[in-house]
């Protein structure tokens, strides 16, 4: 799976928050649930360690999930 952080879901979720590349991926690829919002933008969640890890994330035109943010709730 092909996947590029913006600039804020790099510093906010893999720095600041430490939610691994590996996480985020579980979650596009087995969602609990799943929501699209406007923009093109999908909002998937996934309990993880008895939280709900929520990622926010795009497609590109070549099929690369562009990640906007991601965060436990």
């Amino acid at each position: 799976m092909k996947m590029r952080f913006t600039n804020h879901a790099k510093y906010r979720v893999l720095i600041e928050r430490r939610i691994s590349t590996e996480k985020v991926k579980s979650v596009i690829r087995k969602p609990d649930a799943s929501k699209q919002l406007r923009g093109g933008l999908t909002k998937s969640e996934r309990i993880i360690d008895k939280r709900t890890l929520i990622v926010v994330y795009s497609k590109d035109k070549v099929g690369q999930y562009v990640i906007i943010t991601a965060y436990f709730k």
